[in-house]
């Protein structure tokens, strides 16, 4: 048992039914873009929408990397603010418009920015319509209203956050409600629960098939349903995005058998539910009952060292072989299920729950089998000769599955009166080692055994499994396959101390391990190399040495490799049965931030899944701070004994400083080197000491240089430009406080002009005033003289001998001509007074104008400066942060070594000169000879010596020391009278001393002995 609890805890649950960035300096390698999140998740074909990437180290990035060439992506443009020029770009945010054409199912999507191509994330094409999330949400009342089917995209924004979504509902309206967490690399574990419009509770979720949550159920009324979402563990922040699809599309639970032959396309079962053309099965899980459809699934006649599987599928899972199938509906189709390659033909299991009704195989055969119902044991027996060599193995773990089966074989004898004698041969569980380290856990509970015959008779399997003695599940599917051993391999590739995207520095070096696993017993040497590398990458071609379960592919990125970006594809050949064997290598990630931690390490596994290539991408302008060569680039030779001494050379940029402690991997078992002391020394050797237990071989290794206070510089480019964006703004402050300082002069100015102006028309309505009222007055003193003549004409018109009203005529048009004077005059200063209160009025107006227009000018100065202000502050912020975070610091970072390869040969010694056979007589003597030639500086005596096999006597030689340099010698053996007739094979055993290590050497000679009669009396 070796995976994590909180994955058994989660699937004992299916059973039952059916963040934040941490600082940058403790990640385990210097940049390189990493992408932790996408929101939204996924949309709908022919749809268009906005998307925001998290992650770490997400410098620059300015393109996103679809995995289908229908969904493309543009970043987002606002408009410029009024200190830039033209449009710019929102960070991390991209217009992603999805083609029509695009196919429903898992994408990839990949950020492209200044530490290169990031690890994928999954973005999932739907065929429904698309709901954000709308916040507030996180309660009833605030319940966001979607419209069935539907796909909902959204985010737990914090520990607390729960959001609330609302439907309607027809009253036995069938309804599947799937959440994706895990599927998306989410590290949101959902819980879901439907609430009927009483407010009753329908169905909780529980994890689904998928190993996501999943609720099915049949509504009980018509109504408002609502459906609260929230994280388990109380978890949230930008890593914890989720989708939820609520229809009734179809489903998939399993498909039976799980695995076909090669080149076949039989027939199979499909149990699952909302299956087109689907019939009840008889079979229900968690409750639930599935239909079952029947179905004809093509498996490919070259499958063999192929996965087409595009749904997550875990580091355990790396070594299959597999198609994926899905079930066309109206809604779309449905999820994929996994059908895997058999090994041999396939039989159904039968009833044969006791060992009195073991099903009977004839091997070479594959059984397809459920650990249902509960309790199940499964028992199958077959007959084998004495000697017969079977792989017995079980796959259902690695099918994806909550199981951990075991095997139990058995051999059956009959004793005389007929009873049955049974011997356990074998009892076998999960053994695995963790070859993949932290990154990439590939162990597996599934056992596999390599099973010889002890004698003729019948054998009988148990297969059991420890969770269905618990559950009643159907879904708990197996594969038991007895063959004779066909050895292979497969092959996954990751890369050590990232998350899933590599990063060259000019100059610099990066590791990837290739992890085997080696089938039916195959344990020759596997030659790896790599293609696909960005021009100036280059990675020599290495060996997984015999039985080995993982080396390391070392990448080297040349001092002028220019910026780019390739796709890695690693190939192991190797030959097996004299034919040259190829695998393509699969491609794995951790999905978790990678804290530093030196080798060999107890570190806790990451999550990890495979990936579709990994991605290697060489810097435009970054230089590797640290370069640590091994030897020469030859390859060393040596025996079993042998003291290599590796030179090492470490080559540091200005001021890179740094204590180094090497820790060599990759070498053979049995060499007490844990790590080599480097410290700052720029140049130095250790010491190979191989022990004669060391296994012989061809093995590449390197030292991982773990290095503690490398001074570093992050992206001092960025400080740079936000240094200048800091002056441009402090220029900005500057003018725009000049400019508010001339707009409240201006306003000043127009605020006197206004009161100047204001007095003006306040004196000039004052005279208008006056001027009026003299006028009024004079026209009136007109009239009555007017009339005061008028009236003295009509009386001197009466009496016009009266000289007196004649007079009094004359003196009356006298005082109209002067009232008429008046009245002129005073109606023309009226007239002035007027015009000068209309100037006066106008050039109030255009005063009251003009303040008007230096108020708003000081309004919009004094914004404009606020909003300068504001920027600078933001910029000095942003550019301080910047400064600090490009100021040299010391980093603790893994640099890997030029890998060295190393040839172990069994002996130090050849040996020859000794004849396949000789002839003695009995009572004879025969001189056996041998020549040793000394290599690798094995320079000391051999002692040689005769070893007779078993029932032989009378032979006899006295031991021989080769002295040191001497090549030739020879063993007097003696033959006795009575000395055992025949052809005996003897054994010339040399003994070498190789550094204190001891090694035997043997030759076999075919030594006659003849017979000699004695002489006739």
């Amino acid at each position: 048992m070796m995976n994590s609890n909180g994955r058994r805890i989660a699937w004992a649950a299916l059973l039952i039914v059916g963040g934040a960035v941490g600082p940058r300096a403790g990640l385990a390698q210097l940049p390189a873009t990493r992408l932790d999140a996408v929101f939204p998740a996924g949309a709908a074909p022919g749809t268009e929408l906005e998307l925001t990437i998290f992650g770490i180290d997400l410098d620059d990035v300015v393109q996103l990397q679809f995995s289908h060439p229908g969904i493309a992506a543009s970043r987002k443009m606002v408009d410029p603010g009024p200190f830039d020029q033209g449009k710019q770009p929102v960070e991390n945010r991209f217009v992603v418009s999805v083609k029509p054409d695009v196919p429903v199912g898992h994408h990839t999507v990949r950020a492209l920015g200044r530490y290169g191509l990031s690890n994928p994330r999954t973005f999932i094409v739907h065929a429904w319509p698309t709901a954000l999330e709308k916040e507030p949400n996180n309660d009833r009342a605030e319940a966001q209203e979607v419209q069935l089917p539907v796909t909902i995209d959204g985010q737990f924004a914090n520990g607390a956050d729960q959001d609330w979504y609302q439907f309607a509902g027809q009253a036995g309206q069938r309804l599947t409600i799937d959440g994706f967490g895990r599927r998306i690399d989410s590290r949101a574990d959902l819980q879901m629960v439907l609430f009927a419009p009483d407010g009753r509770i329908v169905a909780a979720s529980q994890p689904g098939w998928s190993k996501d949550p999943f609720i099915e159920t049949s509504l009980p009324t018509a109504g408002v349903y609502r459906l609260r979402v929230r994280e388990l563990f109380h978890g949230g922040g930008n890593e914890y995005p989720y989708r939820i699809a609520v229809g009734a599309g179809p489903i998939v639970a399993f498909v039976f058998p799980p695995a076909g032959l090669p080149g076949s396309n039989e027939e199979y079962t499909v149990y699952g539910l909302n299956l087109p053309g689907g019939q009840p099965s008889g079979l229900s899980s968690g409750g639930r009952p599935l239909e079952q459809l029947k179905v004809r699934i093509a498996i490919p006649g070259d499958i063999l060292g192929r996965m087409a599987f595009s749904e997550r599928l875990d580091a355990y899972q790396f070594a299959l072989d597999g198609v994926e199938y899905r079930v066309a509906g109206p809604q779309g189709p449905s999820n994929p299920v996994l059908v895997t390659a058999a090994t041999a033909a396939v039989v159904l299991e039968q009833e044969n729950n006791s060992p009195q009704t073991a099903q009977k195989l004839v091997p070479p055969v594959e059984v397809a089998g459920q650990f249902y119902p509960q309790r199940d044991n499964d028992w199958y027996s077959f007959d084998a000769k004495a000697g017969d060599v079977y792989w017995i193995e079980v796959w259902s773990h690695r099918l994806g599955l909550p199981t951990d089966p075991t095997l139990v074989i058995q051999r059956v004898a009959r004793e005389e009166d007929g009873k049955e004698q049974v011997t356990v041969v074998a009892t076998v569980d999960d053994v695995d080692q963790r070859y993949g380290g932290r990154e990439f856990d590939q162990r597996s509970y599934d056992p596999a055994y390599r099973f010889t015959a002890p004698a003729d008779g019948t054998y009988r399997i148990l297969v059991r499994e420890g969770y269905s003695q618990l559950y009643n599940e159907p879904c708990l599917v197996y594969r038991l396959s007895i063959r004779k051993p066909e050895p292979d391999f497969r092959l996954v590739a990751v890369p050590m101390d990232v998350s899933g995207a590599i990063l060259m520095r000019k100059g610099g070096r990066e590791v990837v391990r290739v992890i085997a696993a080696r089938r039916d017993g195959f344990d020759g040497p596997i030659t790896i190399s790599a293609a696909g590398l960005p021009a100036g990458v280059t990675a020599p071609e290495v060996t997984l040495g015999q039985a080995a379960n993982f080396t390391s592919l070392i990448l080297t990125a040349d001092a002028g490799a220019a910026v780019g970006t390739g796709a890695l594809q690693i190939t192991g050949k190797s030959t097996v049965a004299g034919k040259e064997l190829v695998r393509v290598a699969r491609a794995g990630m951790s999905l978790d931030a990678l804290q530093f931690a030196q080798p060999f390490g107890e570190i806790p596994s990451t999550r990890s899944r495979l990936v579709d290539f990994i991605p290697v991408s060489v810097s435009a302008d970054e230089i590797a701070r640290l370069q640590v060569t091994l030897g020469d680039g030859k390859v060393i030779e040596t025996a079993r004994g042998g003291v290599l001494k590796i030179p090492y050379t470490v080559t540091r940029q200005d001021g890179a400083a740094g204590t180094l402690t090497g820790f060599p991997i990759g070498l053979p078992p049995n060499i007490g080197l844990p790590q080599v002391p480097i410290g700052t020394n720029n140049a130095g050797d250790f010491e190979l000491r191989l022990q004669a237990n060391t296994p012989p071989g061809t093995y590449t290794f390197y030292l991982a240089g773990s290095a503690q206070g490398v001074n570093y510089s992050r992206n001092p480019e960025s400080a740079a430009k936000a240094k200048e964006r800091q002056d441009q703004l402090a220029k900005a402050v500057t003018e725009t406080q000049q400019k508010l300082q001339a707009a409240q002069q201006a306003a000043q100015q127009a605020a006197t002009a206004l009161t100047t102006s204001t007095n003006e028309m306040a004196t000039a309505t004052q005279a208008k005033t006056t001027a009026d009222q003299l006028a009024a007055t004079t026209a009136t003193a007109q009239k009555a003289a007017m009339e005061a003549l008028a009236a003295a004409t009509k009386l001197s018109a009466a009496t016009p001998n009266d000289a007196a009203l004649k007079e009094k005529v004359v003196a009356q048009q006298k005082e109209v001509a002067e009232a008429t004077k008046k009245a002129t005059a005073a109606a023309d200063a009226a007239k002035v007074a007027d015009t000068k209160l209309t100037e006066a009025t106008t050039k109030q107006k255009l005063a009251q104008e003009a303040k008007q227009k230096a108020d708003k000018d000081q309004q919009d100065a004094q914004a404009l400066t606020q909003l300068a202000q504001q920027e600078k502050q933001r910029a000095d912020q942003r550019a301080q942060q910047l400064q600090q975070q490009s100021a040299m610091r010391g980093y603790n970072v893994n640099f890997p070594s030029t890998p060295l390869t190393i040839k172990i040969a069994e002996y130090p010694v050849k040996a020859s000169g000794t004849p396949d056979k000789l002839t003695v007589k009995q009572g004879a003597m025969l001189d056996l000879p041998f020549r040793v030639e000394r290599l690798y500086g094995f320079a000391a005596e051999v002692t040689t010596q005769l070893v007779l096999p078993p029932g032989v006597a009378g032979l006899q030689a006295a031991n021989v020391s080769l002295p040191a340099n001497q090549a030739d010698g020879k063993l007097v053996v003696m033959a006795q009278p009575n000395a055992t007739p025949g052809v005996h094979n003897v054994i010339v055993r040399m003994t070498i001393n190789f550094n204190g290590q001891g090694l035997t050497l043997d030759q076999t000679v075919a030594l006659t002995v003849e017979k000699v009669e004695p002489a006739a009396k």
